[in-house]
């Protein structure tokens, strides 16, 4: 994450009132109403001219908030974090909050931060039912053509009301865009991560990650490639491993009606400990995502998301070795 605005940016009822509340009810009271409303819509029509000026505007620029609501359904509900399989299929409710403030302080500096929360309900599973918070701040400084930003960030995650983990990240990125067609953008990053239902799996993670972007029509077209190394050190032994990660995206905007994101991604897990599995030596993953998204604008403010994901997770440790389907669709609101 870190905002919206694509690759280029540094991983109606909540606002209605309803007519009855405020109808004027008779006599002076009445009166007294069309009059207060009256003048501030005459004030706003004034100070329409102001609006570049106006803080709250100035606010309205710098935020970014939205609320999402939908459903989803697993047919293998999954815990990647304690390599918990279920093979049990289930569906949820979904619903999130997602704020991002990006404002610049002059000299090519820019400083953000942001916060996002997501809960899942599942009927037949609420051992399942997820509750996560995530949020980040960041400051980034342009050195000639190379932007330079340093993050923090941090998440605390519930499985089923219980605390499962919660992680911490500092990360330094380099990005820069050649002739508008091609953006790069490297990064370093060290992530601390506890796992308070299975603290012999806490770990310190040590990431390195390029990305490049090829721009064929601006951020209506284009590609992307991906690829990313991390080290990942745990309490116990069995459970360090050496991970690459290669991806690639395709996102195109078919017309004003929606945009289509495709994707792919595959990862090794090289397992460092022979007692990584019970009896095949040592651990080695093989896992593989497809992915498709289809965004759909249904208004200015309003957007249906369609989302559909296959996994194909092989491993020779045989409880972490399947096959899954995930589908879900989701409306976003953006309050600002």
């Amino acid at each position: 994450r870190g905002g919206r605005g694509g690759p280029l940016a540094p991983g109606g009822a909540m606002r209605a009132v309803t007519a009855a509340a405020w109808r004027p009810r008779s006599g002076w009271l009445g009166a007294t109403w069309l009059n207060v409303i009256g003048s501030c819509l005459l004030g706003f029509a004034a100070s329409a001219t102001l609006a570049e000026e106006s803080p709250w505007n100035s606010l309205r620029d710098a935020v970014d908030l939205s609320v999402s609501a939908g459903a989803r359904h697993e047919d293998n509900l999954v815990v990647e974090e304690l390599d918990s399989v279920s093979r049990e299929s289930g569906s949820a409710w979904v619903g999130s909050v997602d704020l991002d403030l990006e404002q610049e302080l002059g000299g090519g500096r820019e400083i953000g931060a942001g916060y996002f929360m997501e809960q899942r309900r599942f009927d037949q599973h609420p051992d399942y039912d997820l509750d996560l918070h995530y949020g980040y701040g960041n400051l980034s400084q342009r050195l000639g053509a190379v932007r330079w930003t340093t993050r923090l960030d941090g998440s605390i995650a519930y499985l089923g009301g219980v605390r499962l983990l919660e992680n911490r990240q500092i990360a330094l990125e380099a990005s820069r865009l050649f002739n508008r067609v091609w953006y790069l953008r490297g990064e370093l990053a060290f992530k601390q991560t506890d796992l308070l239902q299975a603290p012999e799996r806490n770990n310190d993670d040590t990431r390195a990650q390029f990305a490049g972007y090829y721009f064929l029509d601006g951020t209506a077209h284009y590609l992307s490639a991906n690829y990313r190394f991390n080290a990942k050190r745990a309490e116990q032994f069995r459970f360090d491993y050496d991970g690459h990660r290669f991806g690639v995206l395709y996102n195109r905007r078919l017309s004003d009606w929606a945009t289509l994101k495709l994707d792919w991604r595959y990862e090794e897990r090289q397992y460092l400990s022979g007692a990584s599995t019970p009896a095949s030596g040592q651990r080695l993953d093989e896992r593989e995502r497809w992915r498709a998204r289809l965004e759909i604008p249904m208004g200015k403010r309003l957007e249906l998301e369609l989302r559909y994901e296959h996994r194909d997770y092989g491993s020779n440790l045989e409880s972490v070795d399947y096959t899954d389907n995930r589908l879900e669709a989701r409306f976003t609101f953006e309050l600002l």
